[in-house]
C-alpha cells in the first residue's frame, strides 16, 4: 500500500508540475530598454536592452528596426543583452526582437516597442 501510495503522489507531483514546465520552455522574450513610446537622441548612442528564455528551439535573436534586414545577436546566454542600435533618424521607429533556430528559421517568440526619435 505505502508503494502504491508514493507511487500515486510521484504521479500527482508530476502532473502538476508539467503546465509550469511546459510555460518555461515556450520561451520568451522581454524587451527593458527603449520603453513603449520613449523618445530617443537621433544619430548614434542608442541601444536595445533586452532579456529572454530561449524555447527548445531556439538559438539567437533577430533584431528588426522598421522591417530593415535583421541585426544577428548570437550571445542571448548572459542576458540581460545589450545591442547598439543603428543609427535613427527623426520620427517613430518599431524595435521588434524575434527568436530564431540555429538555421535562422524564426520560432515566433518577439517582443516589440516602438520609440520616438527627437
Amino acid at each position: 500500500m505505502k508503494l502504491l501510495n508514493s507511487l500515486f503522489i510521484g504521479f500527482a507531483l508530476v502532473a502538476s508540475a508539467s503546465p509550469a514546465l511546459a510555460a518555461d520552455s515556450a520561451g520568451s522574450i522581454t524587451i527593458l530598454s527603449p520603453a513603449k513610446d520613449a523618445v530617443l537622441q537621433s544619430g548614434t548612442g542608442n541601444k536595445l536592452e533586452f532579456k529572454n528564455q530561449l524555447s527548445p528551439t531556439g538559438n539567437h535573436v533577430h533584431v528588426y528596426v522598421d522591417d530593415k534586414d535583421p541585426i544577428v545577436f548570437r550571445d542571448v546566454s548572459h542576458c540581460p543583452c545589450s545591442v547598439d542600435l543603428p543609427k535613427l533618424s527623426a520620427g517613430k521607429h518599431t524595435i521588434v526582437v524575434k527568436e530564431a533556430t540555429s538555421g535562422h528559421a524564426l520560432t515566433g517568440v518577439q517582443s516589440s516597442v516602438t520609440a520616438t526619435v527627437k
